[in-house]
């Protein structure tokens, strides 16, 4: 049985260190990367942070690149997964000519692909239709905006990832 370590992590999602309990001298009180004021816990909750899952007698080869995007104690998104949500669709009511209507969808559509549930479908259905009517250069760079929050099965489903 292994343990998750705690993550510290800005409101940007940048991750100073996936351990903070185990390795205090790594944790930074505000981010080197954008200056914000680094967390450890959930804001909603205070649960822990979820960091590297460390099985003990076992070596491993720690990938934590980026941090979950909801708390996995009262399910709320974290602040990254909020601000990115809300970036793409600034992104997309900048770049694009799209009603009040197909806005205020995307954006429910965009808070349904950051979770694995019966919705992710129909959500990525859309999420592409959306995405072949802005074209290339918006639909990127959207893409880059949530690709880390977007749960693994709407990525497979919008990118075949």
């Amino acid at each position: 049985m292994g343990i998750y370590r705690v993550a510290e992590v800005c409101p940007n999602e940048h991750v100073s260190t996936s351990a903070a309990d185990q390795n205090p001298e790594l944790r930074e009180k505000f981010c080197s990367k954008c200056g914000e004021p680094t967390m450890m816990e959930c804001p909603a909750c205070q649960s822990p942070i979820r960091g590297r899952y460390d099985v003990p007698g076992l070596i491993g080869l720690y990938n934590y690149t980026s941090p979950p995007a909801h708390c996995h104690n009262c399910g709320n998104a974290f602040p990254w997964t909020e601000r990115k949500l809300a970036g793409a669709v600034e992104y997309l009511e900048v770049g694009a000519d799209l009603s009040p209507e197909e806005i205020q969808q995307f954006r429910t559509d965009l808070t349904e692909l950051t979770k694995d549930s019966a919705k992710t479908q129909i959500a990525s259905l859309r999420f592409k239709k959306v995405m072949a009517k802005v074209g290339n250069s918006v639909a990127s760079g959207v893409r880059e905006i949530v690709i880390d929050v977007l749960s693994e099965a709407a990525k497979k489903a919008i990118w075949g990832n």
